[in-house]
């Protein structure tokens, strides 16, 4: 009995909700410079430097369909996109930070397509931060 009269004082006067929410975060400084420094270079230059696999390039729309639609089939893990530079449009696929990284998805590409082969691009963050929470999620 005493237990629970000991409980129900504890609850009602004791225990504060309200605190057991709050958290309350306190970064060193130098992690507030970095954090600052990467925004700013974020606005400067909004993208970062890396690397994709061109699956083929071609001035037909037809043609670009038709080869987006078969490596979907032979790799739907690969998620894909197209770009058009006038006069020519380019399948693209993956974002790798470094060269090496394209080697296994490219060896697996170029079964089916034989003429792909990896090229150094702007790729921006928000694209770069879903492959990599991607690969994250994949390990």
């Amino acid at each position: 009995m005493r237990l629970l009269f000991a409980s129900i004082f504890f609850l009602l006067f004791l225990w504060n909700p309200s605190n057991a929410q709050h958290l309350e975060l306190h970064a060193s400084s130098g992690v507030e410079k970095a954090r600052e420094a990467f925004f700013y270079v974020k606005e400067e230059r909004p993208y970062v430097r890396g690397w994709r696999i061109v699956i083929a390039i071609t001035r037909e729309r037809r043609e670009l369909d038709r080869l987006e639609r078969e490596l979907r089939r032979s790799f739907p893990e690969l998620k894909s996109e197209w770009v058009f530079q006038d006069p020519f449009f380019r399948i693209l696929t993956g974002t790798y930070f470094d060269r090496w990284d394209t080697l296994e998805d490219l060896r697996k590409v170029r079964t089916e397509f034989p003429g792909a082969f990896e090229m150094n691009t702007n790729i921006p963050y928000e694209t770069f931060a879903d492959h990599l929470k991607r690969s994250l999620e994949d390990e």
